[in-house]
């Protein structure tokens, strides 16, 4: 979603500013955003959350934290429409 929102083939954000300009555009895109909570699973330092979002389809987004709780690193995984 990164690289259709933001134009990016990287798909890959990097800090706060880059993560809220991210937002701003994508919840312009699609006003009447709604995620719909699966499951959710915790392990070492992660968590990962399986969710309906954007057309009802589904997503995976795995979330890695430091020794201060921040998250350092995400990954997201779309299902294919």
């Amino acid at each position: 979603m990164i690289a259709k929102v933001c134009g990016d083939a990287s798909g890959v954000l990097k800090g706060k500013e880059a993560v809220g300009a991210y937002w701003a555009k994508a919840l312009k895109m699609v006003p009447d955003l709604h995620f719909e909570l699966m499951s959710g699973c915790a392990g070492v330092d992660s968590v990962a959350i399986q969710y309906r979002g954007v057309g009802g389809r589904v997503v995976v987004e795995v979330f890695s934290f430091d020794a201060g709780g921040k998250v350092v690193k995400a990954h997201a995984h779309y299902e294919e429409k």
